[in-house]
């Protein structure tokens, strides 16, 4: 996906933020900005949202001196998470449709999102998406394929997130499918790292490998040449996330992607509305492409 102009705004928030994660020094903060404005107005057009984050972020570590300004926000996330997952878990067995319930449950999960909205409340986010269910129809879809697969390549997004994330994994394993969780090689935002992984007991339930992608989101030319045969080998292939969503929804190889649409660019590139709870076949990504 390309980036907008609104991307711009967006980024310039995100440096401010970080910044004031990793220093109180309003000078450094300010560098920071100064820094990020410049940036910004010279990346060429063709540039990528996942790009964008990648050189910002850059230049907020390299600024502050934190290689992790949201190590805390990340933390804090998994143990929140950690701790409604024995409830989140009895809803998903006791549901009609347990599938649906994980597959729901792990959409709204994408709303622990510092980079898109960092004033999120995952209670609320819960009670109301458990209400509202995914947008769209494709659910069947996704169903049916998981019962033609035994394995499914799951590339996550977000520290917390993939708590429940994990709930849907399970319930693939009990379906008697191998899943590999995909994580990003290094701390940027509050993207999940294997580190994050290993906290949540994902290494538990499925094997943790890295993408090699230090950014925002999955971008093959990125990514490491171990990972991209795993891509392409893939039986199924399940993105988490607006990142995720950025990065491979122009790629050829089919791709499910499973996301709340947390800013307006993204909502209109997926033609639906602000805080819907998308489930994208590869079936209907290709029609809305150009």
């Amino acid at each position: 996906m390309r980036h907008y102009l609104d991307c711009y705004a967006c980024f310039l928030r995100q440096a401010l933020e970080a910044a004031r994660m990793a220093t109180s020094d309003m000078g450094v903060q300010r560098d920071v900005l100064r820094e990020a404005s410049a940036l910004l107005a010279s990346l060429p057009a063709e540039a990528t949202p996942i790009e964008m984050g990648m050189r910002i972020h850059e230049v907020i570590r390299q600024r502050t001196g934190s290689l992790d300004p949201y190590r805390r926000v990340k933390r804090e996330s998994n143990r929140h998470a950690l701790s409604l997952y024995p409830r989140l878990k009895e809803y998903v067995a006791g549901s009609d449709d347990p599938l649906r319930a994980a597959v729901t449950l792990a959409a709204i999960g994408n709303v622990i999102d510092f980079g898109a909205n960092p004033h999120f409340d995952l209670e609320r986010s819960l009670e109301e998406g458990m209400n509202k269910g995914l947008a769209g129809s494709e659910f069947p879809l996704l169903a049916r394929r998981l019962g033609e697969v035994g394995h499914v390549l799951y590339i996550g997004d977000n520290a917390g997130e993939i708590v429940l994330d994990k709930l849907l994994v399970e319930r693939m394993s009990s379906l008697g499918i191998k899943v590999t969780f995909v994580v990003r090689e290094a701390p940027i935002l509050n993207d999940a790292t294997l580190e994050d992984a290993r906290e949540v007991g994902m290494d538990r339930v499925a094997e943790v490998v890295s993408s090699g992608v230090v950014g925002p989101g999955t971008l093959l030319r990125h990514t490491t040449p171990e990972f991209l045969d795993l891509f392409n080998r893939a039986e199924f292939v399940l993105a988490k996330g607006q990142g995720n969503y950025e990065g491979l929804s122009d790629e050829p190889r089919p791709v499910f992607f499973l996301l709340m649409a947390k800013c307006p660019v993204v909502a209109r590139d997926l033609g639906v509305e602000v805080g819907d709870l998308v489930l994208r076949s590869p079936e209907m990504n290709r029609r809305r492409s150009p």
